[in-house]
């Protein structure tokens, strides 16, 4: 059965030039957001628009994403003040976050229609993030020495990765689904409402609790030390959640699109539901329509069979009806009447 579905045609577009574009509208977002910089953070800042280079790595490959991801970020600290060397790891390190997306596009995930692809998708952007931090930190232990440890954790390293991932992890389905990118199913729709309600819930639950301890603390270093606790208990425990909710997803959807490849295949004329064979076992409501739905296609396929016998004595009646019409016609010919006149002279000659 086929979805309609309708994406936008992006094929005839130069994936270097949307990426030119789509790097000058991140360094002018990066350049506006770096005025709000996270607590502690001396460069860090709440930057929604992270999402930009994971999308075009995600739907044009890893070199569009990253040629987003770090010329857009040297455009922003080169407007912002920053220069264009200072922070070249970082640079490097957002492009790192297009870079990776863009190897899925392979996987031909495109458009995401299932619990699978977007599951994917979801780990693949957190796994960025870890990455992409990950690499500057170590080029600027091995060459930059920027940071200082352990302060630079709750400074730099944090701040940095939870930002990215949570924003990403949040905003690129919402951006996969405006441009079309990803499909409406029973699949996605499911995963994609539990994963807000994970979110949702995740996020409350560590804000409720840093707000809960926050008067009690007696520093300000203490209070970063917290909030940044929260930030990555909140994100593993995100990562864990959607691990679970593959389960929970799949227990959602799977009856339902087996019973919608019953009905395509009795559609098609194919009554041998093997595909209903273990919801059959059930004692839910799926099961009570799997088995109506099994009891309706046996009861089709006997009319079925009953029809074609009728149609094929029909169409012996018939081919006899035809038959002898035609050697009536035959027979009643002025040429046959003269053929059996002469056969009868030649009898009663041989008489």
């Amino acid at each position: 059965m086929e979805t309609d579905y309708t994406p936008l045609k992006r094929e005839g577009r130069n994936p270097y030039a949307v990426a030119a574009g789509s790097a000058l509208l991140y360094g002018l977002l990066n350049f506006f957001s770096n005025t709000f910089l996270l607590p502690s953070a001396p460069i860090i800042a709440l930057r929604p628009q992270v999402v930009l280079p994971m999308f075009v790595g995600l739907i044009y490959g890893p070199s569009p994403g990253f040629v987003v991801g770090m010329c857009g970020n040297l455009i922003g600290d080169t407007l912002f003040g920053y220069g264009v060397i200072q922070f070249w790891h970082w640079h490097i390190a957002n492009g790192l976050l297009g870079m990776f997306p863009g190897f899925l596009k392979r996987s031909r995930l495109i458009p995401v229609s299932s619990i699978h692809g977007f599951v994917l998708i979801e780990f693949t952007v957190i796994i960025a993030s870890a990455l992409a931090v990950g690499f500057a930190v170590a080029m600027d232990i091995l060459w930059v020495h920027q940071m200082r440890f352990p302060a630079s954790l709750h400074a730099w390293i944090l701040p940095a990765f939870i930002t990215d991932a949570v924003n990403g992890f949040v905003l690129l389905p919402i951006l996969l689904i405006f441009r079309k990118h990803m499909l409406i199913t029973v699949e996605t729709r499911t995963i994609m409402i539990i994963t807000a309600l994970l979110v949702f819930t995740v996020l409350i639950t560590s804000l409720s609790l840093t707000w809960s301890v926050w008067r009690e603390l007696d520093s300000r270093e203490a209070m970063i030390r917290v909030f940044y606790c929260a930030g990555i208990i909140a994100v593993l425990a995100i990562i864990l959640g959607l691990s679970a909710s593959v389960f929970l997803a799949r227990r959602i959807t799977e009856p339902i699109i087996r019973l919608t490849k019953a009905a395509d295949s009795v559609e098609k004329g194919v009554y041998d539901l093997g595909i209903l064979k273990d919801m059959l076992k059930r004692a839910d409501e799926f099961g009570l329509l799997s088995k109506i739905f099994q009891n309706m296609a046996q009861s089709i396929q006997l009319r079925e069979d009953k029809l074609k016998k009728r149609l094929q004595a029909l169409q012996i009646e018939i081919d006899n009806a035809k038959e002898a019409e035609e050697v009536a016609e035959i027979v009643e010919t002025e040429y046959f009447q003269q053929l059996r006149e002469k056969a009868r002279s030649f009898r009663k000659a041989q008489k």
